[in-house]
């Protein structure tokens, strides 16, 4: 097993299907256009045709933000000065490292969670189709296994938002505490950034480690024919402790690719003052692209620990009695 090897047979096995990375774009799309349509009416409510909308134009007016934001709940507080450029992407990044995720508004965990749905019914789909890249790419075998490990992926998308959970109730937020009781008296603003980067690290390893178990036991059930949940995380579990340099080192791998895609779309997002068509069409298509490249590498990282679970795999699996109907050839259920 090379971590090399499975980074490219992982970005091999994405760009073999290409329609894939269409289908999940298009269940995005499809989602925000409603939110997006709200949104509208929101802001066109609050100013309109007024002066206000001349000064959104040239760049953001902070005055009428101030009068705005102080009295909108809901969906319209997600607007504001960060929509633009790299902001919402460290916006969301933090949001999800202070634990605030699931604190959001009704219409923004509505959102969130159809979102949620929406992957977990086509990952049966696509590991599928990562699992076996030379089996037919029929539309009808691709639904057929979305929805055949949908409910085994809805019980993992139970255990994961607990680990989330977990992760802040017992061990960032009570790091959080006891930095600030720590260093409130302390004057050297080096030693609290310090702290706080400590703890935000151990947050975002706990939550990579629990990501990636989760990513394995996803594979798992595809893979070997699993239909316990609880067994599949366990089996994730036990893969990623049995191999921890190459998981981790391909996991590493993975999200170095996802940082230099964060540098380069900083580099050259658009921030507000777009004042004609033609910029405000290249900011969204600038946009579009950066969404489209997550899409590739969230793929990328789905197909790439596919191929290494599946060249972990000490014996060959047969497909059981009943999984010949599918036209794929599934493996018979394994012992934790």
């Amino acid at each position: 097993m090379s971590v090399l090897k499975n980074f490219a047979t992982g970005i091999g096995r994405v760009l073999k299907s290409p329609a894939l990375i269409l289908w999940v774009y298009s269940a995005g799309v499809l989602l925000a256009l409603p939110l997006a349509h709200y949104l509208r009416g929101v802001l066109h409510g609050s100013f309109g045709a007024s002066l206000v909308n001349e000064n959104m134009r040239a760049g953001f007016d902070l005055s009428w933000y101030g009068e705005f934001s102080a009295g909108i709940t809901g969906l319209g507080a997600t607007f504001g000065p960060w929509v633009t450029g790299i902001l919402p992407v460290l916006s969301n990044l933090q949001m999800l490292l202070d634990g605030q995720a699931l604190r959001n508004s009704g219409s923004i965990l509505l959102a969130g969670g159809t979102l949620l749905l929406l992957w977990t019914f086509f990952a049966g789909g696509i590991l599928d189709r990562y699992a076996n890249p030379d089996a037919p790419r029929a539309r009808a075998r691709f639904f057929f296994h979305c929805g055949e490990y949908f409910f085994p992926f809805l019980r993992l998308l139970v255990i994961s938002l607990a680990l989330y959970w977990a992760v802040f109730r017992w061990v960032a937020n009570p790091l959080h505490g006891w930095v600030e009781r720590a260093t409130r008296d302390v004057t050297a603003e080096r030693t609290v950034l310090l702290c706080t980067f400590a703890v935000y690290a151990l947050t975002a390893l706990l939550l990579a480690l629990s990501a990636m178990v989760l990513d394995y036991a996803r594979i798992a059930i595809v893979v070997e024919y699993r239909r316990s949940a609880l067994f599949a995380f366990l089996r994730g579990v036990r893969f990623v402790l049995g191999n921890p340099l190459i998981t981790s080192g391909l996991f590493l791998l993975l999200v170095l690719v996802g940082f230099v895609l964060l540098m380069g779309y900083a580099a050259v997002a658009p921030g507000p003052g777009q004042t004609t068509w033609g910029a405000v069409l290249a900011a969204f298509l600038v946009g579009q692209a950066f969404i489209l490249a997550r899409i590739v590498l969230k793929l990328w990282f789905l197909a790439a620990q596919t191929a290494l679970f599946q060249a972990a795999q000490p014996v060959t699996f047969e497909a059981p009695t009943g999984a010949a109907s599918s036209g794929s050839a599934q493996p018979e259920r394994s012992p934790v």
